[in-house]
């Protein structure tokens, strides 16, 4: 019966697997935004003015290490499997927070319009990517201990670094010092918002989920994994280019629990694409359009 009803689904609207047309020219986008936004970070005469040196160096490093990722993005374009599907969203989940910082905590510069349309396309694609996984085609893994050990981890990591934001926001809303680093001009400093509205609480979600045991909370921590394998990578290739630049760098409160949590969750990364199962056939719904 499951062979014969994908078999129809075939026939009516093409093999869900396969990324759509969409799917492909919104990767294309993505990787051409990102060339044209890392180049003109290394060709411009001042293209992140009004930051400070350290923290310019670092957005260039990240824009170079975006590059590689919009490499990545390209070659499993055309991948079906279950695992390359998920790549795709932990990446597309890393180009969106990442640009999004750039949106709202780098001074305007004349490559915005580009981190406008990264930000759109890649988070319209991940989503896209994210509601067509079927629940039902993601059985439970085996080992017990990496599905709590995830849960607990990706909970204790939420509330963490909420408490490491939140100590230095409220001291502030109760009369203390403006919190550090600020955004440009005073505004507040986008991890904040991005961390406290959006991220955060997400994690925490796939956590308790996969505390309680949902099959599909296995492809979500898969996800959310990789876009923090991905973003801490990102933020300490920006602190060795600021060591090799001028041998100093300045690190903040987050510095140690980032590194910890990129070593955990490069090995969880490996753990989970080994032990996920899904039935391949049917691990995504069928595209919406071509």
């Amino acid at each position: 019966m499951i062979a014969e009803t994908f078999a129809e689904t075939v026939r009516r609207h093409g093999d869900p697997r396969r990324p759509s047309l969409t799917s492909r020219i919104a990767t294309v986008v993505v990787a051409v935004g990102i060339v044209a936004s890392s180049l003109y970070a290394l060709m411009a005469d001042d293209p992140y003015r009004g930051l400070a040196q350290e923290t310019a160096l670092a957005a260039v490093a990240q824009d170079v290490f975006s590059v590689a990722v919009a490499a990545v993005l390209l070659l499993l374009m055309r991948r079906t499997s279950a695992r390359a599907h998920l790549a795709r969203l932990g990446l597309l989940a890393f180009v969106a927070y990442s640009y999004a910082t750039y949106l709202t905590g780098v001074p305007m510069n004349r490559i915005f319009l580009v981190y406008v349309v990264l930000v759109m396309v890649s988070g319209a694609a991940f989503l896209h990517g994210l509601l067509r996984l079927r629940p039902s085609a993601w059985p439970r893994i085996a080992s017990r201990r990496l599905e709590r050990g995830t849960g607990w981890m990706l909970v204790v990591v939420a509330v963490l670094f909420a408490g490491l934001w939140l100590s230095v926001l409220l001291p502030f809303a109760l009369g203390g010092a403006a919190p550090s680093p600020a955004g440009p001009g005073g505004v507040a400093y986008p991890v904040y918002i991005l961390d406290l509205v959006v991220v955060l609480p997400c994690i925490a979600a796939v956590g308790v989920l996969l505390l309680r045991q949902r099959p599909i909370a296995g492809p979500l921590a898969t996800v959310a994994l990789i876009k923090i394998v991905t973003l801490f990578a990102a933020l300490w290739a920006g602190v060795v280019a600021g060591l090799v630049e001028d041998g100093h760098v300045t690190l903040h409160a987050d510095a140690a629990p980032s590194l910890l949590l990129l070593v955990a969750s490069v090995a969880l990364v490996g753990g989970w694409l080994r032990s996920l199962s899904p039935d391949e056939n049917t691990y995504v719904r069928p595209t919406l359009w071509g």
